[in-house]
């Protein structure tokens, strides 16, 4: 006995439009999910790459920090003015890359008068340490090294207590000095400068001219 054919209601047209949705759906899922992935991570690495390069390559960074105050002495018996100072070398690039400072000078121009400004290069000669002596409580100075090429790094600053060196005959008198601090570097090739003023009274003329050891006086810088 045969049964008799069952008809099939044909599929509406919105069950047709979710077909075809599922249809076009299908190769943009699998596009996204097998060849954008591993394109992105590609281009990722590749944009981190090209900024690890460039920071590396970077010149360094060092800036040049001044003190708050100046110690000047001289002694007419010893022949000349010098001067110590302690500027600070800090390395603030994004890299590992070392400078080195060759070498610092120091330029003083002084107080104008009717034969000028005189003005004189101090050579910077020794490194030194700060100590106080033991008999008297006054503070001294005592030597660490020659003057010699600085490295500065990321993790390590370099803040020498530097002396310079007037020529020979030339003193401080009252008035106010211009001072400006060159450090010439290895690397980055263009030399660090600050520039900075003293203001001697006749008062501290008289003590550091006082008989007898050199003496130094500790003065503010602006």
């Amino acid at each position: 006995m045969t049964q008799p054919d069952l008809d099939v209601a044909p599929p509406d047209a919105a069950s047709r439009l979710r077909a075809a949705a599922r249809r076009a759906r299908a190769p943009l899922t699998r596009f996204i999910t097998l060849r954008w992935v591993p394109l992105t991570a590609a281009l990722l690495s590749l944009v981190l790459s090209v900024v690890a390069i460039y920071t590396a390559t970077q010149q360094p960074a060092v800036a040049l920090l001044m003190p708050g105050q100046v110690r000047v002495a001289q002694g007419r018996a010893t022949g000349g003015a010098y001067l110590y100072l302690q500027p600070a070398f800090v390395n603030t690039a994004q890299n590992n890359r070392v400078e080195v400072i060759r070498g610092m000078s120091l330029h003083v121009t002084g107080p104008a008068t009717d034969a000028g400004a005189p003005s004189a290069d101090l050579t910077w000669t020794q490194q030194l340490r700060l100590v106080t002596d033991a008999a008297s409580g006054e503070l001294s100075y005592e030597y660490v090294a020659d003057a010699m090429p600085l490295v500065v790094s990321p993790s390590n600053a370099a803040s020498p207590l530097a002396l310079f060196e007037a020529p020979h005959g030339w003193f401080f008198a009252a008035g106010t000095y211009e001072f400006t601090l060159t450090a010439d570097r290895v690397v980055a090739g263009s030399a660090l400068t600050a520039t900075f003023n003293v203001t001697l009274s006749a008062d501290n003329v008289a003590f550091l001219d006082q008989p007898g050891p050199d003496k130094f006086l500790e003065l503010p810088i602006r």
